[in-house]
């Protein structure tokens, strides 16, 4: 696994216009969009290859575990204010600021 996932990417794409039923490249290219932080796309990916493989219970367990990852990106942005900085960066600004403590 050389986490080259853009190559990976590319080949699976291929291989499923070569083959639009080939499952394999699917399950691929799903992976691939999971390690590059695009798990909408995965999800895609993952329901062609259960729709192509209906018993194959690991894919099914991937795609769950998946749809639950974009359920949760989704509600995080959602509680999200806009303008708030994120906790890490307001913590270094703090730390940076010499905030942390204060002494009478």
């Amino acid at each position: 696994k050389l986490e080259e996932y853009g190559f990976a990417l590319s080949d699976a794409s291929k291989a499923i216009e070569v083959d639009p039923k080939y499952a394999k490249a699917f399950y691929r290219r799903a992976t691939c969009y999971l390690q590059i932080a695009k798990p909408q796309l995965a999800v895609a990916d993952f329901k062609k290859v259960v729709a192509l493989e209906p018993r194959n219970t690991i894919v099914q367990s991937q795609l769950t575990a998946t749809q639950k990852l974009v359920r949760r990106i989704e509600f995080e942005k959602a509680i999200e204010v806009e303008g708030e900085k994120n906790p890490v960066e307001r913590c270094h600004e703090i730390i940076a600021e010499g905030q942390l403590f204060e002494f009478p």
